[in-house]
């Protein structure tokens, strides 16, 4: 028999279970990766649901740790990121930039490689948001657009994936006392 056990994550936390084998004992022990605590422990006839990645919180963190260089003028490819409170959704797409701004439309890519428009999602943005943010809606920064929200209280932001640098060092991790000290 499957038990499922309760695995609570909070919402504004990534976290990615991988298992950790202990050969002396015939059990699994499954531990979060990331920065929550949250760890459970699992019998062999028991199954775990983990939450999905979070795409959005994923694209930020890159563009954060890396960079991107300057997005040129032209019709250019980003990934675009529709987070809600519960989910989030990355499609990819493409928009022109020009004198170093966005210009709409926003068209994303079908499963067949065309591209419809941004409102062929049913997604359109909030006017009040709009007028409240003006001018600095297109803008872009770092490789990526402003937040942006829309009508149905969804937020969203371009990344322009193509502009991110790449060369940049990054820190090495180090690992566990245990996995060092072997």
């Amino acid at each position: 028999m499957i038990a499922m056990l309760p695995f609570v994550a909070s919402a504004q936390t990534d976290t990615t279970v991988k298992p950790k084998i202990d050969s002396t004992r015939k059990d699994t022990t499954y531990k979060t990766v990331s920065d929550t605590a949250a760890v459970a422990k699992l019998n062999v006839d028991t199954a775990v649901t983990a939450v999905p990645m979070n795409c959005y919180k994923q694209y930020v963190d890159y563009f954060s740790e890396l960079g991107a260089k300057p997005v040129t003028d032209g019709m250019q490819l980003v990934v675009i990121a529709f987070k809600k409170k519960e989910s989030c959704h990355c499609f990819m797409g493409r928009v022109e930039v020009s004198g170093g701004k966005i210009k709409a439309p926003l068209y994303v890519q079908t499963e067949g490689g065309e591209y419809k428009s941004f409102t062929d999602l049913g997604k359109k943005l909030d006017p009040d948001f709009v007028i409240t943010v003006g001018n600095d809606l297109w803008t872009i920064s770092n490789g990526m657009s402003v937040v942006f929200q829309t009508a149905d209280q969804e937020y969203g932001r371009l990344f322009f994936y193509k502009f991110l640098n790449k060369n940049k060092q990054m820190h090495k991790e180090a690992p566990s006392p245990a996995d060092l000290l072997k």
